[in-house]
């Protein structure tokens, strides 16, 4: 089933969207989960990481994460980091299992 892209993107034919079980699928998956708090979803409290507006992400909870709610990708790389102006980045790898 195909999803709508992050960030959205309008156009003649609609809202843009991503192909189920491709890499830019994963990657947005990866994205949310990297940019989601914890306690913010009702039903699943524990996903997300911590407030990542001061704080770099946490890897291990990142990779608890993805490894629960994407079981259809193996995380190979992570590396995360706040620039001089304060923005969080996380950079991954995966490979589909």
């Amino acid at each position: 089933m195909n999803t709508i892209k992050i960030p959205i993107e309008y156009g003649r034919d609609g809202f843009a969207q991503v192909t189920d079980d491709t890499d830019d699928y994963y990657k947005q998956l990866l994205s949310i989960t990297a940019r989601t708090e914890r306690d913010m979803s009702p039903l699943f409290p524990e996903f997300g990481v911590q407030d990542p507006t001061f704080n770099i992400v946490d890897n291990g909870v990142f990779l608890i994460n993805a490894s629960k709610y994407i079981p259809e990708i193996i995380l190979t790389e992570i590396d995360t980091n706040i620039d001089e102006q304060g923005n969080n980045f996380i950079r991954f790898n995966f490979t589909r299992r």
